[in-house]
């Protein structure tokens, strides 16, 4: 069957009988049927207008599997500062999780939970970690929380707007569970004049968001999920010693020409930029807030190299082939001369649902 300018030819195709389900999983196709027609109904956001890299992108057909992680439906962040060795987040935890990779049997194995703050309460606290990055120069990780509110109530955590510096063993790569240091961009951001108008407010609303995190040569680059500006997204770039020297961080934004209600979910530094890989930049209606700006549905990702200072600065890789679930966070497994080798790893997937993709250089 073909269809051409509306038109469709050939002979229809014979579908096989609707399968029996529940009553809440027909819910649930129904919910999801009524969010989509909605969305093309409002319009969804055009192709970003920037050149194509000449790069590719395809699925490996590894079959990778996480195994032993808490929050594994809620896998967020991954970095490893040794190719032997990762961390994990898990945006409803207030610890981080560490782990063996093995590459050889496609499998990364967690190891004991390394709580990030206390909570002498005792009551539900999360730090919605949203981006963990390795710096093998530092012999540390970093890790962020989202410092956005509440998605379904729209309530600000304290918690949420943490950075922290997880000093690692210099003998085996294994992250320690003493000498945690906590910063915050928070107070930065409520003065800036790009942010601050967007700060504490809810990502239906277009709020501010960080759901990436990456390390490049001495620097911390955050990814920026909302707000989208006029079909830019951003990049905050700090030093650490400015972030967690007590003031306000010596702080740079990046503009990126993404399109329209697209924003940052996740960031890596590959030899010649870095892959940025955005999604849908605001949230799903709640009942706390009924009306949304998102435009586009969770499944689509788009691949991006972004190199600052060049041209183009933002090239278009292409779109993530047949995403699991929400794209959340990227392992460079190799960077090789002619390639990139990374492993996605899927928010709402049981144990991240792993995903291996190889990015081929021009």
């Amino acid at each position: 069957m073909t269809c051409n300018s509306g038109t469709v030819t050939g002979s229809p195709t014979l579908l096989p009988p609707f399968p029996a389900m529940s009553p809440a999983r027909l819910l649930k196709l129904f919910t999801l049927s009524t969010s989509c027609s909605l969305l093309l109904a409002c319009g969804a956001p055009a192709a970003p207008a920037v050149p194509a890299s000449g790069w590719t992108i395809s699925r490996n057909p590894a079959a990778w599997k996480m195994q032993g992680f808490e929050g594994n439906l809620d896998l967020s962040g991954i970095a490893s500062i040794d190719g032997k060795t990762v961390l994990v987040g898990s945006d409803e935890l207030i610890a981080a999780q560490p782990g063996t990779l093995d590459k050889a049997n496609h499998a990364i194995t967690a190891g004991a939970l390394i709580p990030l703050m206390a909570n002498p309460s005792g009551k539900k606290m999360e730090i919605d970690i949203e981006g963990v990055a390795a710096a093998p120069a530092e012999n540390c990780y970093y890790v962020t929380g989202s410092h956005g509110v509440g998605k379904k109530k729209g309530e600000f955590e304290e918690s949420r707007a943490s950075v922290f510096k997880v000093p690692c063993d210099p003998a085996t790569g294994a992250p320690l569970t003493e000498g945690i240091q906590r910063a915050s961009l928070m107070p930065w951001l409520e003065q800036n004049a790009t942010f601050r108008d967007y700060a504490k407010k809810p990502l239906q609303l277009n709020g501010f968001n960080i759901e990436g995190l990456t390390w490049h040569e001495g620097k911390l680059f955050f990814g920026v999920r909302g707000p989208n500006v006029q079909g830019k997204t951003f990049v905050i770039e700090t030093t650490p010693a400015t972030l967690f020297g007590g003031g306000l961080p010596d702080a740079k934004i990046h503009e990126l020409p993404v399109g329209e209600a697209r924003g940052i979910r996740e960031i890596a530094a590959v030899r010649d930029g870095f892959i940025v890989i955005t999604g849908n930049a605001s949230a799903e209606a709640t009942k706390k807030f009924p009306t949304s700006q998102t435009r586009m549905a969770d499944k689509v990702f788009d691949v991006f190299l972004w190199r600052p200072g060049k041209e183009p600065e933002v090239s278009s890789i292409g779109v993530l082939p047949r995403p699991m679930e929400k794209a959340e966070a990227v392992l460079i497994l190799e960077d090789a001369p002619a390639y990139v080798d990374l492993l996605v790893v899927f928010d709402g997937a049981t144990d991240g649902g792993p995903q291996s993709y190889r990015l081929t250089r021009p």
